[in-house]
């Protein structure tokens, strides 16, 4: 009888240790850690290192910023948040997550955006989609392709993968600026009018190309000159470009330049419009 309830004691010991080890690793799974991001690399001029954090609020950078985490093995969004330049504290962004591997994506642009969505009027019907298909767009005004207007501006981001996330901490979110600037300048014209024929208006984070060519059947890219020249910022750049547009003025001809936009650089086009002579250069 001894030996029985001896037995008996190892046996339900062992599962005691058993049953306690799995509940303590199912809290530790479920525990959320409280991950805090800092944001850096916003500069206000094109051709700057994006490195460092600024010392002024990053409302004097961006109007809008978003930071997304994805789990990095199925690539399903597990959180998102949203601040406008208006918010107080603008920029303190943190998740409370599980014990887990994350992609995180930081957006922060002048212009507004969605998350995986075009339609202004889909604001507050958030669309989630996994992370190799996740992506930006430029809020236009209606949900007609035929609305995909000219509407970029300064933008920043940053895909980081595979952080591991075991505790409470800091996650630092070097931005790099993904727009390039495009400056037209002519010599023989006082005024002139330039038209911006296909930038894009969106922008996939994990590929991280743009897509979805805007449409200019209104003249959504349509610029005068200012003081002599012309700036557009640019989402199609480098191997995506290059871009198209045509510029006129001064009774001459329309003319049509197709030049290469690079991140985070300016590409020049200086010119003589009576006479088609165009230079390109990249700064």
């Amino acid at each position: 009888m001894k030996k029985i309830i001896l037995t008996l004691a190892v046996t339900f010991s062992v599962m005691f240790s058993a049953c306690r080890k799995d509940l303590i690793e199912y809290i530790d799974s479920h525990k959320k850690n409280t991950v805090n991001f800092r944001i850096g690399g916003l500069n206000h001029n094109v051709g700057e290192p994006n490195i460092g954090f600024p010392t002024e609020p990053i409302k004097n950078f961006i109007s809008q910023l978003t930071i997304l985490a994805y789990d990095s093995q199925t690539g399903t969004e597990i959180m998102r948040e949203t601040q406008f330049a208006t918010n107080p504290g603008f920029g303190q962004i943190g998740f409370n997550l599980p014990k887990g591997t994350y992609n995180f994506v930081a957006i922060g642009s002048k212009t507004e955006f969605g998350i995986n969505q075009f339609y202004e009027g889909d604001k507050d019907k958030p669309v989630m989609l996994p992370f190799n298909e996740a992506n930006f767009q430029y809020w236009q005004i209606s949900q007609s392709f035929l609305d995909r207007h000219y509407k970029t501006d300064d933008t920043f981001l940053i895909t980081k993968l595979n952080n591991v996330v075991n505790g409470n901490q800091t996650v630092d979110l070097i931005m790099e600026r993904i727009v390039g600037v495009l400056d037209i300048s002519v010599d023989d014209v006082a005024d002139f009018e330039v038209d911006l024929k296909n930038d894009y208006t969106a922008y996939r984070f994990n590929a991280k190309t743009p897509f979805a060519a805007m449409e200019n059947d209104f003249s959504t890219g349509f610029k005068k000159s200012v003081n002599g020249s012309i700036r557009y910022y640019i989402l199609r750049t480098g191997a995506t470009g290059p871009l198209s547009f045509t510029i006129k003025g001064g009774g001459s001809g329309e003319k049509s330049v197709s030049p290469i936009v690079f991140n985070n650089k300016r590409t020049v086009v200086t010119g003589k419009l009576l006479t088609g002579e165009f230079n390109i250069t990249v700064q």
